[in-house]
This record gives C-alpha cells, sequence and structure tokens, in this order.
C-alpha cells in the first residue's frame, strides 16, 4: 500500500492506496454499554454499500507496542454520529502529534479500514487475518518536524513495531496487520508548497492566478502563472485547527531558522468566540458545533441570530490574524531575503479569507521588509486549501524510490 497521511488536528486527510479519505480528527473510547450490536444484511447489495464506506465506520481495538492507550475505539464520523463523548488532540498540549497515541490511533484504524475494503472488493475471506505492508508519507507541524529527533522518534513509532486492529463490526472480528516499509516524515507547510511548485495540478496554477489578477490587477499583465508557483523565495502560511505553520522557503529550500509553529489555529480562536457567545447567552456546546452553524446558510428566521454570532466569532479572529501578523514578522527578520509571494492555505484559511483582515494587515507588514514595495500574498482556492499537505505527500510517496 502507499499511503499520504495529513494528520490534522481538526481533520484527518489522506490518500490510501489512490482512494482519498477524509475523517474527524476524534474517536470515541466505548463504555460496555455503548458497545454496538453486530452489523447484519438483509442483501448483497446493502452489504457492498456498506462496506464501500467501510472507513467511516471504523469500530476498533488496536493491539501495538507503539501505544499505551487502550480500548474500543469508534474512530472518526462513527463516534461522531453515535453521539458518544469525543476524545481529540488537545490543543492546548505541547507534546505534539510525535509523542500523541492518538496519531496512532487514526493512522492504524485508516490504514487498516482501507484494507479491508480492498480485500472485500477483491472478495477475499474476511475470516482470515489481512496483512498489509505500507509505505507511507506524512507530515508533522514546523515545531516538531524541524527536529531531527523528534522526525526520527515518529517514524520509529511505526517503523518499529507491527501493528494488529481488529474490527468488531461484525459478529466475527476483522483482524488486519500492518508492517511499515519505509515512513517519510515531512513538514506541514512545505509539503503544500512543493505540491504547488510540481504545476501538476493545472486548476489549481489556474486559480492562483486569478486570485492574483484579482487583488493585484496593477501587476496582472507583468507576472505569469508559471512566475508564482515557480517562485524560489516564498513564505507559506498553513492555518490549521490548532498549529499555524510559517514556512520560510529560501532559494528553493526550508529555513529552519525561520520557519516557525503557532501554536494555536482557527479553532482555539473559535475556543474563545464561544466563551463570549455563552456570556451572551447564545448555546452552542462546542467549536465543532459553531463551524457548522457559521457554514450553514441561515433561513429568514435565523439571520439576526446568523449576524449577531458571526459579528461576535469575527471580532475574536482579528487578536488571532494579529498574532499570525507577528509570526511571520519574526520569520521575515530572521530570514533576511526578499520574499517573493506568500501563499496562504490550510482549513482555517477558508473561512479566514472573508471574515477577516489578513490578507490587509500581510500586505502592510511585507512591505516593511522590501523597502515599501507589495508582496503578493495569493489564498489558495478552498476547493485545494486544506488538502494541499495531502497532495504533496502522495506526490512524495508516489516519485519515492
Amino acid at each position: 500500500m502507499k499511503t499520504a497521511n495529513d494528520l490534522g488536528y481538526g481533520s484527518v486527510k489522506a490518500i490510501v492506496d489512490g482512494k482519498a479519505v477524509k475523517f474527524p480528527s476524534v474517536f470515541a473510547i466505548e463504555r460496555e454499554q455503548d458497545i454496538p450490536s453486530p452489523i447484519e444484511f438483509e442483501n448483497k447489495a446493502q452489504k457492498d454499500a456498506y462496506m464501500a464506506d467501510f472507513i467511516n465506520r471504523m469500530d476498533v481495538t488496536i493491539s501495538s507496542s507503539a501505544i499505551k492507550t487502550q480500548g474500543r475505539f469508534m474512530i472518526g464520523d462513527n463516534a461522531v454520529k453515535r453521539n458518544l463523548a469525543l476524545t481529540h488532540f488537545d490543543l492546548n498540549d505541547f507534546a505534539g502529534k510525535a509523542e500523541s497515541d492518538y496519531s496512532l490511533i487514526f493512522t492504524l484504524s485508516m490504514i487498516a479500514g482501507r484494507a479491508v475494503e480492498e480485500a472485500y472488493e477483491k472478495d477475499k475471506d474476511l475470516s482470515e487475518p489481512i496483512k498489509v505492508t505500507t509505505r507511507m508519507a506524512a507530515a508533522l507541524p514546523v515545531k516538531e518536524g524541524s527536529n531531527i529527533e523528534t522526525k526520527n522518534m515518529y517514524r520509529e513509532r511505526y517503523i518499529g513495531s507491527t501493528h494488529q486492529v481488529t474490527f468488531h463490526n461484525f459478529k466475527d472480528p476483522i483482524t488486519v496487520s500492518i508492517k511499515f516499509d519505509k515512513v517519510f516524515v515531512a513538514t506541514e507547510g512545505e509539503t503544500a508548497q512543493f505540491y504547488i511548485s510540481t504545476g501538476e495540478n493545472k486548476d489549481l496554477t489556474e486559480l492562483i492566478k486569478e486570485d492574483f489578477d484579482h487583488n493585484y490587477p496593477e501587476m496582472a499583465s507583468a507576472v505569469s502563472a508559471k512566475d508564482l508557483i515557480s517562485a524560489k523565495n516564498v513564505v507559506s502560511i498553513d492555518i490549521g485547527a490548532g498549529t499555524v505553520d510559517i514556512v520560510v522557503i529560501v532559494n528553493g529550500k526550508a529555513l529552519v531558522v525561520a520557519s516557525f509553529s503557532l501554536s494555536e489555529g482557527y479553532d482555539n480562536a473559535l475556543e474563545e468566540a464561544l466563551e463570549v457567545l455563552r456570556d451572551k447567552k447564545y448555546n452552542f456546546n462546542s467549536v465543532a458545533e459553531l463551524k457548522e452553524f457559521l457554514a450553514s446558510k441561515p433561513s429568514p428566521l435565523n439571520r439576526a441570530r446568523y449576524d449577531a454570532v458571526q459579528k461576535i466569532v469575527f471580532a475574536q479572529i482579528e487578536p488571532f490574524c494579529d498574532r499570525i501578523v507577528a509570526e511571520v514578522s519574526r520569520s521575515l527578520r530572521k530570514a533576511g531575503a526578499n520574499i517573493e509571494v506568500v501563499f496562504v492555505h490550510g482549513g482555517g484559511s477558508i473561512p479566514m479569507k472573508d471574515q477577516s483582515q489578513l490578507r490587509a494587515k500581510l500586505n502592510a507588514k511585507l512591505k516593511d521588509f522590501n523597502g515599501g514595495q507589495v508582496v503578493p500574498v495569493i489564498w489558495i482556492a478552498a476547493k485545494y486549501a486544506q488538502g494541499l499537505n495531502c497532495d504533496g505527500l502522495n506526490y512524495i510517496v508516489e516519485h519515492a524510490k
């Protein structure tokens, strides 16, 4: 198997043996009263439909020397749909993804789930243990990914053991044994920028040029799409749920000393907004619920409430923008190079494009490091913003020898 694994604090984005996978980075530890009855099917068509989406129905236990957290887990969408208490990455934890058992719980479940899907597609006997060897490319935030000891430790957690995942969806359990052939550990943001520079995705390149032309019309005729994606001196800003990774690339190579992780993300800003909303007697139980509300289209009856909530959220996002700009300023000072273009992407960048003044604030700050001249800030289109790191990782794993 080949696995491109972009494990985010908010969601897992991956490409496993050519299939795109996405599910929220949550799981539920099942108590005895939470354990569901085994699934039964009335006909083959019903079973085929269930198995085609098996990765979103995972109910697992994991046996691995690399994981200390024990229990039976509902993974991702399966946990959300059952309204169980959800476990997710601690956005305030300094340990990071490399040390967290959750990283392996999500990754191993996903690979095993895809292996079950493939075995079913090939009409294999699922009562027999499934054995999988996979090559994986994964990414860590800059703060972790720039530390060689952390990268090696994270890689060893996968390579150093044989991992066993058991699925309990049916009366008879399905067992998958996983070994890792090679594990490439990259840095979040850097992989996204690498993918942009390949020019492999023509639609992405066209959308980059479109954003540039719209926001910098005075430069549109002089700068081509190829100029933008081929720039060698770039700042990549990856706004995630729990971190913002700022990667400075000089002469085509990531400059570690000038690349930083801000240990908060878009969801942290929403957490702050949630406190204000509760003080003002708006009933939201979680960040996930608030995000869903903001992403919905308000009805005429709900418009006043929607606008009021949106105004409160936007007010909390601006201080977050200021912290991003301050971190970018620190990166630019350390880089000591003339930056040609800035790319903004990641799941958090999608709402912030229209909900914040981040582009304007970045434009003003960048002029301070460029003799008052404009440095373009390009927003990656929503259809690609969250998956860029995954696309870069997939390119790596597909072309690795």
